[in-house]
């Protein structure tokens, strides 16, 4: 009996102990199981941290460069509202230099001599009618004959128009037939130039126009 009974303690005991040893590593795998879990996840969220720190970055620099381009944008269409300002201020300089050749006699009766002999030039041998504004017609009306005789000679044909042009200076010839025409006044000639003088107002940094040759010249 006591070698039976002997027997189930020692079967008890070594059940006992193969309990303690499954439960240990159950725990021991639990743990590293566990360990390994949390690993993991760790892992994953500096993954996730790195993935969203990076896409902020990325957002930081996409916005960076919007507001650059945005910047460059706003100071370019500064720059050409200013590059545009000065355009239209050098041109009113022509004008008023314009202006002022007109009211120099003596300038204005050399250019305007050079603007009839080339006007009547280019119309050739036929009768011609200028056209010029009140106060050229007041200066040039008593000795006209002799001013077209100087500049043309004695073959050219120009009568003066009665009635003023409404032009700054210069003068517009036009055939008696009325089918021919050469315009040849300031503002004709600032007219078919503009695109010109805008072209060398832009290559000369936006200078003001200190000589009118490049306008009367051909």
């Amino acid at each position: 009996m006591a070698t039976e009974q002997q027997q189930v303690k020692a079967l008890q005991h070594a059940i006992l102990q193969r309990a303690h040893q499954f439960s240990a590593e159950h725990v021991q795998q639990g743990t590293m199981t566990r360990n390994k879990i949390i690993e993991d996840v760790r892992e994953k969220i500096k993954l996730m941290e790195q993935k969203e720190l990076l896409s902020a970055k990325i957002r930081s620099d996409r916005e960076y460069h919007r507001l650059v381009q945005a910047s460059e944008l706003r100071i370019k269409a500064e720059l050409d509202r200013n590059r545009w300002g000065l355009v239209q201020s050098v041109m009113h300089n022509v004008i008023s230099e314009l202006d002022r050749v007109h009211k120099n006699h003596q300038q204005y009766l050399l250019i305007f001599k050079k603007l009839l002999k080339q006007g009547a030039t280019s119309m050739g041998p036929i009768p011609l009618i200028a056209h010029i504004n009140s106060d050229d017609l007041s200066l040039f009306s008593e000795n006209w004959d002799e001013l077209v005789k100087n500049c043309c000679g004695n073959k050219v044909d120009v009568k003066l128009a009665r009635e003023a042009c409404p032009c700054s200076g210069g003068l517009k010839l036009v055939s008696t037939s009325g089918d021919v025409m050469v315009d040849y006044t300031f503002d004709g000639i600032v007219s078919r130039r503009e695109d010109e003088l805008r072209r060398l107002i832009f290559e000369r940094l936006f200078s003001t126009v200190s000589s009118m040759g490049t306008v009367f010249n051909g």
